[in-house]
């Protein structure tokens, strides 16, 4: 760390003096040092200027070194103690109280992180602790228990037990990481969205004052990520889904035509109850998105009223998602175009891994709302008119939906390159 002292005036007559503080991991701030000032003539080059018949300047000299000593003697005490740097407020506070360094630091009692966490998982089930004034979603909750469930094992492996003192240090947090992408072996996103919830839990410890900072802000911790492999059908896929012949299995008949709704509306699968519920008299359907509590407007296209008159009252008795996701694929497999090979690629323990799959192999009901989102940015429709349908807020989280078929892409390409090569002779025989 490094204190360094300057003037904050040069044209005063007495200028107040400032403590520049440099730590590692803090971004520079700056202390004015109580009820002293010195006249700029007495400063030179970051320090008081000393000599015979200085007294006054001895002393404001001697002050300076004494805070100096008392931050770094500060710091030092509080890096041993916590195994990372004190913060800015941290520091300021220590000073403002005017207590000895001996003094100051009570023994550290250790506390066990994971019963925390585990006690907040409750009240959150329970209802105790609301999300910005909703209940918990049911899937986030399962996601942070199983992030519990593997800093349990990470303790077992490690033979460690977290605690308020080791968990805000960036050795313990990358060592986590690391056990969840070699020991339990798990995809890169997988691992990233762990690490996100370990993060969140850990916001959580700062508020209620468990731990002093929260290791990913002070480190700067990334959460890894890469762009999962998915797809999103054509319009002629999409065209002969519609179009099979499922009169001797009325269940998966069912299936195709909820899948072939949902490639046609964009929403997600968590509304597609309510706009089951809700009795279509119009074009537009609106209501409040389950995920976000924002009002959405959902327009019905003559292809998806061509699904919803085969129902009586145009509503849909949903299979439940685990079943429509399972055989959505046994309809897929039936579409010619689906039986394409698709190289699907990901990271999983740390490893890259590649393998060819068929595309009906790769739907989900996700990928209904990929093809809507993806078939709507084909025909031109501004982004700003799909993200009214999609939900998005942002223009990077929209992008992540369209998946562009690169065949068609460049059989467009082609179309153009052809048309303009069919131009060019025309003209020359003229």
């Amino acid at each position: 760390m490094a204190v360094t002292f300057y003037i904050k005036s040069k044209t005063k007559k007495k200028s107040p003096i400032a403590a520049s503080i440099n730590i590692k991991g803090v971004k520079r701030f700056v202390i004015t040092i109580p009820d002293e000032k010195i006249a700029p003539s007495e400063w030179h080059e970051g320090g008081v200027i000393l000599g015979r018949g200085k007294q006054e300047n001895h002393r404001i000299h001697r002050v300076l070194e004494q805070f100096k000593d008392k931050i770094e003697c500060f710091q030092r005490e509080y890096l041993e103690r916590n195994s990372i740097n004190p913060s800015k407020e941290e520091i300021k506070t220590y000073l403002k109280s005017n207590t000895e360094l001996s003094k100051y630091f009570k023994p550290k009692s250790f506390i066990q992180i994971i019963p925390v966490f585990e006690d907040i998982l409750k009240k959150r089930t329970e209802g105790e602790i609301l999300n910005a004034g909703k209940i918990w979603n049911q899937r986030t909750l399962y996601a942070y228990g199983t992030t519990i469930k593997s800093l349990k094992e990470f303790e077992k492996f490690k033979k460690v037990e977290i605690n308020n003192i080791n968990v805000i240090t960036q050795k313990l947090v990358l060592d986590f990481e690391n056990f969840l992408t070699i020991n339990e072996k798990l995809k890169l996103n997988t691992v990233g969205s762990r690490m996100k919830n370990f993060k969140a839990l850990l916001g959580e410890l700062h508020v209620h004052g468990i731990i002093s900072i929260n290791p990913f802000k002070l480190y700067k911790i990334p959460i890894v990520s890469e762009e999962s492999d998915s797809i999103a059908m054509d319009d002629n896929e999409l065209r002969d889904m519609t179009n099979l012949d499922l009169g001797d299995n009325p269940h998966l008949d069912h299936i195709r035509n909820q899948f072939v709704l949902l490639c046609h509306l964009g929403i997600r699968i968590s509304d597609f109850k309510m706009f089951n519920i809700l009795k279509k008299e119009d074009d537009v359907i609106s209501f409040k998105n389950k995920k976000t509590g924002e009002s959405i407007c959902i327009p019905i296209f003559k292809e998806a009223w061509h699904i919803l008159e085969k129902y009586e009252g145009h509503t849909l008795k949903q299979t439940n998602e685990q079943d429509m996701n399972l055989h959505i694929k046994e309809v897929g497999k039936l579409v010619p175009g689906l039986n394409r090979e698709f190289v699907q690629e990901y990271t999983k323990a740390g490893v890259k891994v590649t393998n060819i799959k068929k595309r009906y192999e790769m739907l989900t009901l996700h990928v209904g709302r990929r093809t809507a989102i993806t078939r709507l940015a084909n025909m031109g429709i501004p982004a700003h008119q799909i993200m009214i349908i999609s939900g998005h807020k942002t223009m990077k989280s929209y992008e992540k939906y369209i998946k562009s078929n690169k065949i068609d892409d460049l059989r467009n390409v082609i179309r153009i390159v052809n048309q303009r090569y069919d131009e060019r002779n025309n003209t020359e025989k003229v």
